[in-house]
């Protein structure tokens, strides 16, 4: 189990009543913010939902929790499951204090009061609420984006989209599986969708994988994009022009998995699409923001 799960069971547990999920969510994103330990490594990231922060993630996760029986479900709260042997021995203990820390500074709050507490101190996540938007959601320049999800989780990778004012996604990989939630292509264009995102695939733009095999130097790196380059994009000159188009229309970023453009071919995509275009480039990681 990891980690990140145990966190949720000792402060369901520590509440020692039943939680709403909106409860744990809170919670959850209140020890990612407002603690020293961040909840630990690999810990949940969240992104402007429609109450607030919110995580993909974390719903999942607790469903499959309740799925192995450790936790049970009653009218939509959850509680410890009474047959269920202490799961949470092995948290460590800066992420357990910071827990008990958060269960007794906010688990006397009715949700709506919960709910403000979060929405006034982190308004940027009310920029997709149903309830009241104290920001306004970023929009950005058109340029040609490019963003890698490696190391990410997927509500991490959408919270940069939105926060970078990014309202299209195009999907540039010869192959659209990962075994990290989110990033399938069929769940990633659903997530897309509950948050405003277009998403669009384009996999002749990809490197077949059999041309990946066995990069260990840069030099090897070197060959495949120029391969790339003189293989591959030329074959796929009305794709390149149809991403193009979409570059120009609105705000939108390449997608691959790396998280460093240049090991990937995202980066070379994207300087082809700058001279066509004669817009800037510009790579997204975890810390970048776009201006509105």
């Amino acid at each position: 189990m990891l980690n990140r799960q145990k966190s949720l069971l000792y402060m369901i547990a520590r509440a020692d009543r039943p939680v709403t999920r909106l409860e744990i969510t809170k919670w959850a994103f209140l020890l990612a913010h407002e603690t020293p330990s961040r909840g630990g490594t690999a810990f949940y990231q969240f992104l402007p939902y429609q109450f607030g922060p919110f995580s993909f993630c974390l719903y999942r996760e607790i469903d499959t929790l309740a799925h192995n029986g450790y936790l049970t479900c009653d009218n939509k709260r959850y509680h410890i499951a009474k047959d269920v042997a202490n799961p949470m021995g092995e948290l460590p203990r800066p992420v357990r204090e910071d827990a008990a820390q958060i269960v007794e500074r906010f688990q006397n709050l009715t949700a709506n009061k919960l709910s403000d507490y979060v929405y006034q101190q982190y308004p940027r996540f009310t920029v997709n609420s149903r309830i009241r938007k104290l920001e306004k959601r970023a929009i950005a320049p058109v340029a040609v984006f490019t963003a890698g999800y490696e190391g990410m989780l997927v509500d991490g990778f959408l919270d940069l989209l939105i926060r970078s004012g990014i309202q299209r996604l195009i999907d540039v990989r010869d192959n659209p599986i990962a075994r990290r939630y989110g990033f399938h292509k069929s769940t990633l264009d659903r997530l897309c969708g509950k948050v405003q995102i277009e998403y669009i695939h384009f996999p002749q733009l990809g490197i077949p994988s059999q041309f990946r095999r066995g990069l260990q130097s840069v030099n090897d790196y070197e060959r495949l994009f120029s391969k790339y380059e003189s293989e591959i994009i030329p074959r796929e000159t009305k794709a390149v022009n149809q991403v193009v188009k979409l570059m120009n229309e609105k705000p939108s970023t390449l997608l691959c998995m790396e998280a460093d453009p240049a090991l990937c071919h995202r980066g070379r995509l994207a300087q082809i699409i700058a001279r066509k275009t004669a817009l800037s480039v510009h790579h997204l990681g975890r810390g970048d923001e776009i201006g509105v």
